[in-house]
């Protein structure tokens, strides 16, 4: 975001020396004027010049706020995207806790969501005598022998998911699509698993292809923002949280957007 602040501020400077220098232009045009024409010429050639320095500042300016405005669309886009993405991942990482692997469709996934239920578990430390210890080292059970820590549960009972985690929204029921403005844009999800030391692990990629977020905006800058590398934009032409070849939920977008892990 820094750098950002810094980019308006670069561009803000550059229209201001555009501003003086196009100032300094059209005044030694009017001095020009004023020594080689007539005066019946004057006012009409001086109206002419004005309109096309003024056309031509439009020009540059515009130039320079389009990138500008470019940025602050797309922040609000990927922003929503990202939103998405996280409210997927929440859901998808609920199934796998409850269900051992994630949902295959966004179907199965709502109904899960609408359906199923956490349990709530209680856990305390506390310390045991070690039987087995004390019996070979022929030590009582209690003061003069040996105790082992262990963990006590204890079920308080079910919450179902979709209170845990939506509460009162059901902004679940949208995970398909990213609505912008007027138009939705698909959300793509692939589950499925992988091989790692003969045991098999699920994995979950979910992708929003840039072409879809960005829709209708500059083609150009569209261009270049899909060849972006830095750690500080969402580098290539896909928004993606996790993968199918790897284990992980990570996503490739910066943590101004969003977290990522």
């Amino acid at each position: 975001m820094r750098t950002y602040k810094l980019k308006i501020l670069r561009n803000m400077l550059l229209i201001i020396l555009l501003v003086i220098a196009i100032c300094l232009f059209t005044f030694l045009l009017v001095k020009l004027i004023d020594k080689y024409l007539s005066a019946k010429a004057r006012p009409f050639v001086s109206i002419i010049l004005g309109l096309v320095t003024l056309f031509f500042f439009y020009l540059i300016y515009a130039s320079i706020m389009e990138p500008i405005k470019f940025d602050q669309e797309k922040i609000r886009r990927y922003e929503a995207a990202v939103n998405k993405l996280l409210d997927i991942k929440k859901a998808q990482v609920a199934h796998k806790a409850i269900k051992g692997n994630y949902a295959a469709n966004y179907d199965e996934l709502v109904k899960f969501i609408e359906s199923e239920k956490f349990e709530i578990i209680e856990r305390r430390d506390t310390a045991v005598p070690d039987v087995a210890r004390n019996a070979a080292h022929n030590l009582p059970n209690g003061e003069g022998g040996y105790y082992k820590d262990v963990v006590i549960t204890k079920s308080l009972g079910f919450v179902s998911v979709k209170d845990s985690l939506f509460k009162n929204s059901s902004r679940y029921k949208e995970f398909k699509t990213v609505k912008i403005a007027d138009f939705e844009v698909p959300v793509k999800m692939t589950a499925g698993s992988i091989m790692v030391k003969d045991k098999a692990f699920p994995t979950l990629e979910v992708v929003i292809d840039k072409n879809d977020i960005l829709k209708g905006m500059d083609e150009e800058l569209l261009k270049q923002e899909k060849k972006k590398k830095s750690i500080e934009e969402i580098n290539g032409d896909k928004i993606i949280l996790g993968s199918t070849t790897d284990i992980t939920l990570t996503g490739n977008w910066p943590k101004k957007y969003g977290n990522n892990e």
